[in-house]
């Protein structure tokens, strides 16, 4: 691996420079693949959700979107390739109908977090809701990042009497109180069958036994929320822009960037960074 790529645009010309950034992009692009899928794919299997889900967790790990979209234009150049040397079958090209992420000039609050808070209520009592859907975005407000979705069923701790559950993840422990731990444990015992020691899973379609969870299938619960409870012209809820809030809130009332870094177990300059902008964009 990567098929000759890295080799195709060596003869091409391109710069030291260059082939390095883009075997850093390949290589960390199919080290994703062999993550989510163990057995691994080759080029003609990998789908355009599959590129789209790299890309939406790239964003979540809180790289630029114009970092994003220059991995994009790596990978176009890759299946281009790819198509040009047959190692995909005509006309398939899964880079093909994913478009650039829209750049923003400064971070904006979409949703405030009292907003999202309160939410939370409707999103309980919605009838037509699935369990797995309150579960998420319970955990969501949280502040979680779709790798932290990616806990195993040993890492959840329930009380003697359920009044709350712990669950560990990267960095940290989270604890749901008596409310929300009703609807996890809810939650948490369906997932008990879903043959995976993973609590959250996704399901490739043609696939029997899940993988952990995808970035799509979480933006999937929150866009529903989304159109259903939020104002008409609000932009569609995501897992960075409910964080971006969490951090704004626990700033605005007293904490600081050390603790909110801890609390959302990133890195301090990554918490500075996003308050920095936010603070200029309000400023303006």
């Amino acid at each position: 691996m990567p098929y000759g790529f890295i080799t195709f645009i060596e003869n091409k010309g391109y710069s030291e420079e260059t082939v390095k950034s883009y075997d850093r992009v390949v290589a960390q692009f199919f080290s994703y693949i062999k993550k989510t899928y163990p057995m691994g794919k080759e080029p003609f299997q990998i789908s355009a959700s599959d590129i789209q889900n790299y890309l939406e967790e790239q964003l979540e790990k809180d790289k630029t979107i114009s970092t994003v979209n220059k991995e994009l234009a790596i990978l176009k150049t890759m299946f281009n390739y790819f198509w040009e040397s047959e190692q995909v079958p005509l006309p398939i090209d899964p880079t093909v109908k994913i478009k650039r992420f829209v750049t923003k000039e400064h971070p904006v609050l979409d949703v405030t977090y009292e907003q999202l808070t309160g939410l939370l209520k409707n999103v309980l009592s919605d009838p037509s809701y699935p369990v797995v859907r309150k579960a998420i975005y319970i955990l969501a407000l949280k502040g979680l990042k779709t790798s932290d979705f990616r806990f195993k069923k040993s890492d959840v701790f329930e009380s003697g009497n359920c009044d709350n559950i712990r669950i560990a993840i990267k960095n940290r422990e989270i604890t749901l109180d008596s409310e929300t731990s009703s609807y996890f444990q809810e939650y948490f015992n369906e997932a008990l069958f879903n043959g995976s020691e993973y609590v959250f899973v996704t399901k490739p379609r043609g696939e029997e036994i899940g993988i952990p969870i995808q970035v799509m299938s979480i933006l999937n619960h929150l866009r529903i929320i989304s159109r259903d409870y939020l104002p008409e012209g609000t932009p569609l809820l995501t897992l960075v822009a409910i964080r971006r809030s969490l951090a704004y809130h626990l700033y605005t009332n007293g904490h600081s960037v050390q603790m909110i870094a801890k609390e959302l177990g990133i890195e301090e300059s990554t918490v500075s960074n996003s308050l920095k902008h936010l603070l200029e964009g309000k400023a303006m």
